[in-house]
């Protein structure tokens, strides 16, 4: 033994002066942190355990390990070291165990360089450190058994690639033999026991036992018999090599050494068919929840059984053949039953039958009632499906053990064993939900299947259905009241009656049931559960008008509205999984119990009295808060409600217990605010075969409920049994980060909605105002503020955009920490210290300087010109004729030119509009007296300088009609000609605009632009909807204009009805032509007006042939620039209106002077 370790010594010496060694161990890390990271989604499967890493190590170990022990005895015997070796005092067995032991640890270190993976997962969640050892231990036997195979390969070759490919293979077989597709060619002339000892070797089957958190004794045995067996070969290998100077089994003989390896494969195979059939009973488990350890229920069960027990298992190997999830559980199943028979004391016993087509065993199969599974290309049946039956005759069937729960295993065999010979108790249920096959309502006879609660409470219990006070069973062991409402006065009286003489009751309340309205082909109102007096009887109260709001335990639902819009994706508080700590560890009803899910669930409290004492069984988190039940009732999204969610920090009991401390009248009631957690589609999942309906639980609702009810009889037969499966294990910090993220989101979110739904409601109001006012065309006034309107909305929805983004950066930032320390950081510490110790043992020589010399520098030359030619086509590769143009600027001058722009045309059929720019203000050249807006002009030019290009359009000059861009001149035609000129005329910009305030998704306008001499159309996003050639859309050129301000009063009409028609008649007043005299001119009318921000001005009419004219006399102290900067061209001139809208102002003014219309 001294000397294996001073080879070993030296062998892992060897390791680390070699390069080699470090870069091994920095390939395994980066393909160990990669895989589990990005193939296993180690951070985003949200879960504190290492399967996602354990998963793909075997196979990573398929590469590193032939790599590592390829040069173990290859090397020696290519090198001829091994003549030397031999004549040293040291065995060759010594050599070859010390060898593999040195490449052990090694292996061993590099598994245990993954330790960040361990750490990242006790930092970010609760994992099960056991199971985590468990794979841990079982990757490091998996490694020395590869490791075994490896170095016996080395072995047989001089060549190091041969032996990495001969490892490579010989431990791939070990990796198949459990497949089915390998074992498919034995079944064709192999008996089922060679094929089964054939997938018994495969290393995938023992490794992923051990990573699950079982260490089995066979595992161990198996592991060590391979590492054993390959050993042993190595030293026979290397003593037949030299010549029989091996010390164990000396000889010169070819034949000898193949016989003694068979002898070993054969010793091998027989002690692994030994340890298959006797030691898979000896295990240890791992796990927290020692889910594969048999519970005390079962153990207790078994340990006092009154007559002897058989069971049959029928099961056809053909379902195993084609399903290798059937083989294992069947192998489960299996052992299962060897335990039962060893606790038993001899009472209980099976047996395993094999059907086939049409014998015996199959009808005896059907006969039991088991569940035929159809295999429809052989035209015959499979079974797999279990009897029990006692020495009375007594039976109890499983038809079938559905793949879904196989994790049930347990708890189905041992409740069938104990409804065996249980004597079930009689329950009573009064219900306010349709729980059973034929429920009557206030609404009537509705047909309905039983709830799956029912049907397994039904196993234990003998259920009496409650209506009237007669129904009380005179043997009532036990009281259900599930949504008690409108109770009549003889069943409070029988239930009070009932609880004195000591009854106990589960009693489940809800604020807003959804079954009635589920199966109720009315659309009912929720009807809250309602106790009356006993209420007071069981001291305890229930408030019906709260519901309880649970962020921390909230699920994720989806709650989209609209999918042309963004996904809705939110949690929705309503609904809740306490979890934890929230479900109380010291009762036996919680105490094994995971998860519960509620929804609209209330609270309870005691009452005042202290006649009771009150256990809290479930509680809501801490990150909690009640809300009015009306959020439920009237349906409200759950992103409205989580955006009125603010936690309170009080305690909320959803489910407890109350123990009477009257010992004269002793009573115990379990209460539970909610109903709906009991409906089947809150906590299982259903399957079909044929007629039949197989149910697997996905939460604790329906055993809390079997729990309770065990508890209030009196017993806990099985209780321990139930919710024994795996804890879920999430990285807790992170989902509580992505709560309060959404919490956040839903808030900001609900701000920016608020301010969208402002904006819009100022767009309906210019709608309905042009409405009103019975025009077909908004007003130039109006189509500026909707442009302005629009620009605010894009500008919010780019706001919610950003909010979208950075609504999980914080966790995000952490994935990146994740990732960089699992996959980067060991590896860049490792590649960092091989670099300075490369530095530092790097051979001083006496060789001359560095110089660049010709051939050098012409090297450089080349590969920097290839390395650039190679960057350029790479961007010439990804430069799609697309993004030339997309999203370009379509005049990216013009920012810079636009301080030398002095005139815009605007050429139609119809004529040309010219805007001239004096001293800083724009005026229409062909209206000289009506002064032109201003910012109209700055929003069409700010519309130019963002325009960009967003698709390309036809070519062909046959479509131009389409997009309305025929030439300007042609009659009819709807395209625009724009110049922008320059002081000298010379032309800055032409273009010409089609069909223009086109929507092109989320309220972004586009327009269709053509260059002049050129047919190409363009798709451009531009905001041209101030685009018009209409002189009077650019012009103050209506009596009244909004932009002076809201008319607040006039002299003539205060009243607001009246006021407001004579408002829309100076509005829709057009301004024809202007004069500058009032020769001839006789006033007959005038108006004094009052705005809102306290401007006055006086209209004055005149009328001379049949004309009519305004002229304008404003205040000297007017406020507002609108009006003012009208002011400077209207003070002086009179506007000739059309007599028709005259007409209309006089009707307006006379009605109200006379006070009829």
């Amino acid at each position: 033994m001294p000397k294996t370790w001073i080879v070993a010594r030296n062998e892992l010496y060897r390791y680390f002066i070699s390069p080699l060694a470090y870069v091994y161990l920095i390939a395994f890390l980066l393909l160990n942190g990669s895989f589990a990271v990005y193939f296993g989604d180690f951070f985003n499967r949200g879960q504190a355990d290492l399967s996602s890493m354990f998963a793909f190590q075997p196979w990573i170990y398929l590469i590193f390990i032939p790599g590592i022990s390829m040069r173990l005895w290859a090397e020696e015997f290519r090198q001829q070291t091994i003549v030397q070796i031999m004549t040293l005092p040291v065995p060759a067995a010594a050599y070859v165990w010390g060898k593999f032991l040195a490449s052990w640890l090694f292996c061993g270190l590099a598994l245990l360089l993954t330790f960040p993976f361990w750490l990242t997962v006790n930092w970010l969640g609760n994992p099960d450190n056991g199971v985590i050892l468990g794979g841990y231990l079982g990757s490091f036997l998996l490694a020395g058994c590869m490791l075994a195979i490896s170095q016996t390969m080395s072995a047989l070759t001089k060549n190091q690639v041969i032996a990495l490919v001969l490892s490579v293979i010989a431990n791939l077989l070990f990796f198949l033999s459990g497949v089915e597709y390998v074992l498919s060619f034995f079944r064709a002339f192999a008996s089922q026991t060679f094929i089964e000892m054939i997938a018994s070797f495969s290393f995938l089957t023992h490794f992923q036992t051990l990573a699950n958190g079982l260490l089995e004794l066979r595992d161990l045995f198996f592991f060590g018999t391979v590492i054993l067996l390959f050993n042993f070969t190595t030293i026979l290998i290397v003593g037949f090599k030299t010549s029989g100077t091996s010390g164990w089994l000396k000889s010169t003989s070819r034949n000898y050494y193949i016989f003694a390896v068979l002898l070993l494969l054969c010793g091998f195979t027989g002690l692994n068919l030994i340890a298959n059939s006797f030691l898979r009973d000896i295990q240890y488990d791992f796990t927290a929840e020692k889910i594969y350890t048999l519970s005390p229920s079962t153990k207790r069960i078994l340990g006092s059984l009154p007559r002897p027990v058989v069971a049959k298992l029928y099961y056809t190997p053909l379902l195993g053949q084609r399903n290798p999830e059937i083989r294992l559980l069947v192998d489960k199943l299996y052992i299962l039953l060897r335990k039962y028979t060893r606790l038993s004391g001899g009472k209980f016993n099976f047996a395993v039958y094999h059907p086939q087509p049409l014998d015996n065993i199959e009808d005896q199969a059907l006969a039991a009632g088991l569940q035929p599974i159809p295999l429809i290309d052989l035209n015959q049946n499979g079974f797999l499906g279990l009897t029990l039956t006692d020495e009375a005759g007594s039976r109890q069937v499983i038809p079938l053990f559905p793949l879904e729960r196989q994790n049930f295993l347990e708890q189905d065999l041992t409740s069938q064993i104990f409804e065996l010979f249980q004597t079930k108790p009689t329950l009573g249920i009064i219900s306010g939900l349709p729980v059973f096959d034929s429920a009557e309502t206030e609404n009537g006879s509705m047909v309905n299947q039983e709830w799956e609660i029912i049907k397994q409470i039904r196993q234990f219990y003998n259920i009496k259905e409650i209506k009237t006070a007669a129904d009380f069973p005179d043997d009532l062991q036990l009281l259900m009241l599930i949504h008690p409402h409108r109770l009549k006065p003889e069943i409070i009286e029988a239930v009070t009656d009932y609880t004195l003489r000591g009854g106990n009751s589960l009693v489940l309340l809800d604020t807003t049931a959804e079954a009635p309205r589920i199966f109720s082909p009315l659309n009912n109102e929720y009807v809250s559960s309602d106790l009356g007096e006993l209420s007071r009887l069981w001291h305890f109260n229930y408030f019906p008008e709260a519901v309880v709001a649970d962020l921390g335990n909230s699920i994720t639902v989806d709650a989209t509205t609209d999918y042309k819009n963004n996904p809705n994706f939110t949690q929705d508080i309503i609904q809740f999984a306490p979890r934890g700590n929230n479900l109380n560890r010291s009762e036996p009803e919680t105490a094994r119990l995971k998860s519960i899910l509620f929804a609209s669930a209330s609270v309870l409290k005691p009452d005042s009295s202290g006649a009771v004492d009150f256990v809290p069984l479930i509680k809501a988190g801490n990150n909690s808060a009640l809300m009015p039940a009306d959020v439920v009732r009237r349906g409200m999204n759950p992103s409205d409600i989580l955006r009125w969610f603010k936690p309170d920090n009080q305690e909320k009991v959803i489910a407890a217990k109350i123990i009477s401390r009257d010992l004269q009248r002793p009573f115990t009631v379990i209460a539970v605010a909610d109903t709906d957690f009991i409906y089947d589609s809150f906590w299982t999942r259903s399957s079909s075969i044929l007629d039949r309906r197989y149910t697997v639980p996905l939460l604790d609702n329906g055993n809390f409920i079997l729990n309770a009810l065990e508890s209030l009889s009196g017993t806990e037969n099985l209780t321990d049994l139930r919710g024994k499966t795996s804890a879920d294990r999430p990285f807790a910090d992170i989902e509580k980060m992505r709560r309060d993220n959404q919490l956040q989101f839903k808030l900001k979110e609900s701000e920016i909605f608020e301010k969208i739904n402002q904006t819009k409601a100022k767009l309906s109001e210019i709608w309905n105002k042009k409405s009103f006012e019975g025009r077909d065309l908004f007003s130039a006034d109006e189509l500026a503020v909707i442009a302005n309107y629009r620009r605010q909305l894009d500008s919010l929805r780019l706001d919610l955009a950003a909010n979208r983004k950075e609504l999980n950066t914080n966790i995000e930032h952490i994935a990146n920490l994740v990732k960089l320390v699992n996959i980067y950081l060991l590896p860049g510490i490792l590649l960092l210290g091989l670099a300075v110790y490369l530095l530092l043992r790097r051979p001083r020589t006496s060789g001359g300087k560095f110089r660049i010399n010709a051939p050098l520098l012409k090297l450089g030359i080349a590969g920097l010109f290839l390395l650039g030619a190679g960057l350029f086509a790479a961007g010439l590769d990804n430069r799609t004729p697309v993004s030339a143009y997309e999203n370009k600027l379509i005049f990216p001058r013009l920012d810079k030119e636009i301080n030398q722009l002095t005139e815009i045309e605007l050429h139609t059929a119809d004529g040309t509009l010219t805007f001239v720019r004096s001293n800083n203000l724009w005026t229409l050249r062909e209206k000289p007296d009506f002064p032109v807006y201003q910012e109209r002009i700055r929003r069409f030019l700010n519309a130019m300088l963002e325009a960009r290009y967003y698709e390309k359009r036809t070519a062909d000059p046959e479509y131009l009609a389409g997009f309305g861009l025929t030439p300007p001149e042609a009659p009819g035609s709807r395209s625009i000609r724009i110049i922008l000129r320059r002081d000298n005329r010379q032309i800055l910009t032409d273009f010409e605009v089609g069909d223009f305030n086109i929507d092109i998704g989320r309220g972004t306008r586009g327009a269709y632009l053509k260059f002049p001499g050129q047919f190409q159309v363009w798709l451009a996003r531009a905001d041209f909807i101030d685009l018009s050639v209409d002189w009077r859309d650019w012009t103050y050129s209506t009596l009244w204009n909004l932009r002076f301000g809201r008319i607040a009063d006039t002299d003539k009409i205060h009243a607001a009805e009246p006021l407001t028609l004579l408002v829309r008649d100076l509005l829709t007043t057009p301004l024809l032509k202007a004069y500058r005299d009032a020769e001839n001119m006789e006033s007959f009318q005038s108006l004094d007006i009052l705005t809102e921000d306290r401007n006055q001005l006086r209209l004055l009419f005149y009328r001379r042939n049949g004309k009519y004219y305004v002229r304008y006399l404003f205040d000297n102290s007017i406020a507002g620039k609108h009006l003012q900067f009208f002011a400077g061209y209207a003070k002086s001139l009179l506007y000739e209106i059309p007599a028709l809208n005259m007409e209309k102002i006089e009707h307006d003014l006379a009605a109200a002077e006379s006070g009829t219309k």
